[in-house]
């Protein structure tokens, strides 16, 4: 399934982003903590079906830039039972 086109254009965004910051950026605390509140916020507005896609456009846009999410980056995205959405 893919995302919805305001969601895809999102992720677009931040996809320009990071070439920018990767490109300017020179330690990872100026980064992390800016990149995780943004896929938080694209990630908190999808719908159950859409996470899938959009962790995987996430997951490709670091790996396109030879970067790991650090350790500590634990998200759980999974919605209580009777969540509309879940």
């Amino acid at each position: 399934m893919s995302v919805r086109p305001d969601i895809q254009v999102q992720l677009d965004a931040l996809a320009d982003k990071l070439d920018h910051w990767v490109a300017r950026v020179r330690h990872p605390a100026q980064f992390w903590p800016q990149f995780e509140q943004l896929t938080g916020e694209i990630l908190d507005q999808c719908a159950n079906a859409e996470r899938d896609h959009a962790r995987a456009s996430i997951q490709a846009m670091l790996e396109h830039h030879a970067l790991e999410l650090p350790s500590w980056h634990e998200r759980d995205d999974t919605l209580p039972p009777g969540t509309p959405g879940a």
